[in-house]
């Protein structure tokens, strides 16, 4: 009887182990990058900046500061892959750099409020997970763009991480793993040309 309970124990148990070999995706609810109101490419892209940094002064503390840097994050992520598909490297670059820049200002305020780190790491491992996914559709001509926001965005996560206590980080365990299995079947997708 007790080889029974213990394997019905374990049939209950969730199959998360699978993530990141396709047969359980740890990122099955995620929000899939917005579509660009404004490109590098377009004149007025300036105006969506002085926009930004104006609403991130006006914030009501670091809080609300955080989450407009989550958004702006994930716009310019947007940004840079709508850039990477027109093949234009140029405005790519802009758009990435941007996006260093409010992950920069979203590390600084997770040193004031600590409990900002969890959302952070999650955010970059979601923004990881995105590109490595449309990497391989992108053109060869200008991903590297993406790939290097891939790698740096996978660099700061790992500072960050070491930051959190085990039982914040122990939890994004399985989506750790299908981010690095995503990039290396995406890697392997764009050497093969597929």
């Amino acid at each position: 009887m007790p080889l029974r309970a213990a394997l019905l124990a374990v049939a209950l148990l969730p199959v998360p182990a699978l993530a990141g070999h396709g047969l359980l995706n740890s990122f099955s609810s995620l929000e899939w990058l917005p579509t660009p109101a404004r490109t590098p490419d377009q004149w007025h892209y300036g105006l969506d900046t002085l926009r930004e940094n104006l609403q991130l002064m006006t914030a009501d503390g670091p809080s609300a500061q955080f989450a407009l840097c989550l958004i702006y994050l994930r716009e310019k992520l947007a940004e840079a892959e709508a850039m990477v598909s027109k093949n234009d490297r140029a405005a790519a670059t802009i758009a990435s750099l941007r996006y260093r820049e409010y992950l920069g200002r979203a590390l600084a305020l997770t040193e004031q409020a600590t409990s900002l780190r969890a959302g952070l790491a999650l955010a970059l491992l979601e923004h990881r997970y995105m590109l490595s996914v449309d990497y391989p559709d992108l053109p060869a001509a200008s991903r590297s763009v993406i790939a290097n926001l891939i790698t740096d965005a996978g660099t700061q996560y790992d500072s960050l991480r070491a930051k959190l206590p085990h039982t914040v980080s122990a939890p994004l365990f399985f989506k750790e793993e299908e981010v690095r299995w995503s990039w290396e079947m995406a890697q392997r997708a764009a050497e093969q040309g597929l």
